[in-house]
């Protein structure tokens, strides 16, 4: 598949403009359109996503790939930027609307056509429910649409329509990025993006939409139906409306600032190399401790991290005693017998009967026949004898049940963490603190080193002190990342704790009024969601792990270094040597972990099977000279189409010779300004070619 043609129509500077491509062939399947910066490149970008997904597509341009935000939220941005999207003159000139077509063809050429119109009033206002979506299927142009449908239910079927026939937008951010965003993503936790990106691949953020919508009807429903409430529901309900508000305020604050530490690391880094370039002596010296200073930081960040963990969990129970504890054990073991005699006696009982007509028959056969009060006899003292191979209980069972929400299974799980809490000492926690403590004595050190360092240029003092202020806002928002992360993953649990207890309670409703039922179902649903999404991650990771690989292999400069990229289930990556060494024990520079996040897009765009085109704006991004090559022959190298937005300082020269036998067709974005209107427009032709005509 790729697509053939795009034209806008009052769309920000391009009041109209049309871009025609061949279909990819011979090799060749990169189109370049080449623009500088504020001509309108992005422009193009923008409208290509949100002419596909509309609303949905907005994350894609509104902020870096894979965060999430509210509905209500994206709606208001959505507005505003459509508002900002309107061609200036348009209203001026009595139109009112702005539209984006695309046309793509597939393998079996029939074209399918998009057209997004959207619509405002006179004063340029956006007008949500007059926007307008038209597809149109096969050269006779046949429209296809969902009917009489209106509002949300109209909008749902033409994204299905799109995710069935073309892309999903839960997969979109892997065929349409912006190389500026990648190298903001490329500083997340790298267990992060790979679980991110298979969520992605496997559209797990609808189903997570799902779960919650499910939860959400499901607590409507129980409230048509008041006399049947019931308190307990209402107090976990509650609860765990509590804890998810103090989730997605946790997880706010985290997308709030992971961009900014994102951005102070690259200052950081850029000052160091700056720093370095005043000398190899004490610079080289101040780079290494700097290096020096990070790799502590981390320790102390994951022994503090350890050290909670124990204290909130380990530690916690340890200091229940040892009585408490093995009283408990003892009780859970008399219960695992007691549960264990029950059933062999139900089991035995319900054959009882059985066994007595056996005996009973047996009778018959015997000679001299038995009289009635014989037999009678007989079978009084076979059943007496049947019960007595239950009774007395054994000497260690449980007179009763204390405990009876645990199944046999966890019962074991409850008493082997008990076995486990006895071994747990104060040897294990004073070797954490200390150390925690001699690294933070060698930290404080360190850093008196570096505030000892002699400054090697005139300016390099004021260099040192924004190096040393940087240092501390990063080592401050480390930590608060850290600290939130284990916030979230506490509160997530809790979360999940609490649908699971309302799912349980769903049984008990199960008789309930109709609508009580209905919820109730709901819940049972929402917890197969659930289910579901905590089994599709794994089974993805192999797969992602070797395209990674080979992906990287293709774009890494240092391919000797990096042999495989290793997935665990919980999405830990290792980038390994050809001695199996974890290489991220070393610190990677900036374009090596651009490379990784460039490489996890790659594998989930080729696992995925899509063989969608692939649009990337400002594609070489903040790449070092080094991996540009890579990611442009590795790009030539897929069988699709590849759309390149490139300015003038990114695939010209050298790096365009280096892909110039695949170049299928260029394209070049004239700017002019007509009075205090911009007007963009579209011409074959590139930077040096026009040069060269010049």
């Amino acid at each position: 598949m790729y697509i053939s043609q795009i034209m806008l129509r009052d769309w920000k500077a391009y009041t109209t403009s049309s871009f025609d491509f061949p279909r990819p062939a011979n090799g060749k399947n990169i189109i370049l359109i080449g623009a500088p910066n504020g001509y309108g490149k992005t422009s193009l970008f923008e409208a290509i996503v949100l002419g596909m997904f509309g609303r949905d597509g907005l994350p894609l341009i509104a902020r870096s790939p894979f965060s999430g935000g509210d509905k209500e939220r994206l709606a208001t941005s959505y507005k505003n930027f459509l508002e900002k999207a309107l061609h200036r003159g348009a209203t001026a000139a009595g139109r009112n609307s702005c539209s984006v077509k695309l046309v793509f063809v597939d393998d079996d050429d029939e074209p399918l056509e998009i057209q997004r119109i959207w619509h405002f009033n006179d004063s340029g206002v956006y007008r949500p429910q007059d926007e307008e979506v038209h597809i149109y299927q096969g050269t006779t142009r046949k429209a296809v649409g969902p009917g009489a449908l209106l509002g949300t239910e109209r909008a749902d079927w033409f994204r299905d329509y799109i995710a069935e026939n073309l892309l999903p937008f839960t997969l979109a951010h892997f065929f349409m990025f912006d190389g500026e965003q990648v190298s903001v993503l490329a500083e997340r936790e790298m267990s992060a993006q790979v679980r991110a990106g298979i969520e992605g691949l496997l559209g797990i953020p609808v189903l997570k939409t799902l779960a919650r919508d499910l939860r959400s009807y499901a607590e409507v429903r129980r409230k048509d139906s008041p006399n049947v409430s019931d308190k307990t529901i209402e107090k976990l309900e509650l609860e765990r409306h509590q804890l998810t508000f103090e989730y997605e305020k946790k997880c706010e604050r985290y997308t709030e600032i992971e961009p900014s530490l994102a951005e102070l690391k690259e200052e950081r880094e850029h000052l160091t190399r700056e720093l370095a370039s005043f000398g190899a002596g004490s610079q080289a010296l101040l780079q290494e401790q700097f290096e020096q200073i990070k790799n502590y930081e981390r320790v102390i960040e994951q022994g503090r991290a350890q050290l909670e963990d124990l204290m909130m969990k380990d530690v916690a129970l340890a200091l229940s005693g040892l009585g408490l504890r093995g009283a408990l054990r003892e009780r859970l073991a008399g219960e695992g017998v007691r549960e264990r005699w029950e059933s062999g006696r139900n089991q035995g009982d319900s054959n009882l009967e059985r066994f007595i007509r056996a005996v009973d028959s047996g009778m018959e056969g015997i000679d001299p026949a038995l009289s009635s009060g014989q037999r009678s006899a007989v079978l009084d003292s076979a059943r007496s004898a049947w019960e007595k191979l239950w009774f007395p209980p054994p000497e260690n069972c449980a007179d009763g049940y204390l405990h009876p929400y645990l199944n046999e299974v966890e019962r074991v799980k409850v008493i082997d963490r008990l076995d486990e809490l006895d071994e747990l000492g104060a040897p294990a926690i004073v070797e954490l603190l200390n150390i925690i403590a001699s690294n933070e004595v060698a930290l404080r050190r360190l850093q008196e080193e570096v505030t000892r360092t002699e400054a090697v240029a005139p300016h390099v003092d004021s260099k040192r002190e924004r190096l040393s202020q940087l240092n501390g806002e990063i080592q401050a928002l480390d930590q608060e990342i850290g600290a939130l992360k284990r916030e979230m993953s506490a509160l997530e649990a809790q979360i999940n704790q609490k649908n699971t207890d309302l799912t349980k309670l769903a049984g008990q409703w199960d008789q309930a009024k109709p609508s009580v039922r209905r919820a109730m179902r709901a819940l049972k649903v929402a917890s197969m969601v659930d289910e579901i999404v905590a089994k599709a991650v794994p089974s993805q990771i192999e797969a992602i792990a070797s395209a990674m690989t080979e992906a990287h292999r293709s774009m890494a400069h240092k391919k000797d270094l990096v042999e495989r990229i290793a997935i665990d289930e919980n999405c830990d990556v290792k980038l390994l040597n050809g001695d199996d060494m974890d290489l991220r024990g070393y610190d990677l520079s900036a374009g090596e972990k651009q490379i990784f996040t460039q490489a996890l897009i790659s594998a989930v765009s080729s696992v995925s099977g899509r063989g969608f085109p692939m649009v990337v704006d400002t594609p070489l991004g903040r790449l070092d000279i080094e991996h540009r090559k890579g990611v442009l022959n590795h790009l030539v190298q897929r069988e699709h189409q590849v759309i390149l937005l490139s300015t003038n300082t990114e695939v010209v020269g050298e790096y365009l010779r280096e892909i110039a036998p695949h170049v299928q067709k260029k394209y070049l974005v004239h700017f002019e300004r007509v009075g205090d209107i911009g007007q963009s427009t579209a011409r074959p032709g590139y930077f040096e070619e026009t040069e060269a005509r010049v």
